[in-house]
């Protein structure tokens, strides 16, 4: 039985790698996914996190993923990522927290805009009467 599938990882500007491996683990926006070989063919959005990639003889390598698409085939598997670059644990770790603060602020601001909007046309409401 086949333990090997071909991962290629792409990012908009290039072709980061593409190499046989034996296991993959990353962050979907479902929650993290582990893929071995033959697995079912799958296609979903990518979080923000590590990807742990284990290539023949259990030679472990580290990336940061940021965003993206997963495509899983039952002989390679696709990640077209936002930005892929290869990291230690803790910089994967610190590398996605710096993203989900980022998008909380947004998310912040986002929601105040919406609330000073909506106090606004309540007072416009209020003052027509």
């Amino acid at each position: 039985m086949a333990t090997e599938f071909i991962l290629e990882a792409v990012t908009p500007e290039r072709l980061v790698f593409e190499k046989p491996v034996e296991f993959v683990k990353l962050r979907t926006e479902g929650g993290d996914i582990g893929i071995l070989a033959k697995h079912i063919n799958y296609i979903t959005p990518i979080g923000a996190g590590e990807m742990l990639v284990r290539e023949k003889d259990n030679k472990e390598m580290t990336y940061y993923l940021e965003g993206g698409f997963l495509e899983v085939r039952q002989d390679k598997v696709v990640i077209l990522g936002v930005n892929i670059v290869e990291a230690t644990k803790a910089e994967a770790e610190r590398m996605a927290r710096e993203v989900a603060i980022e998008r909380a602020k947004k998310q912040k601001i986002k929601e105040d805009q919406d609330i000073l909007g909506s106090k606004k046309r309540i007072q416009n409401n209020l003052s027509r009467k």
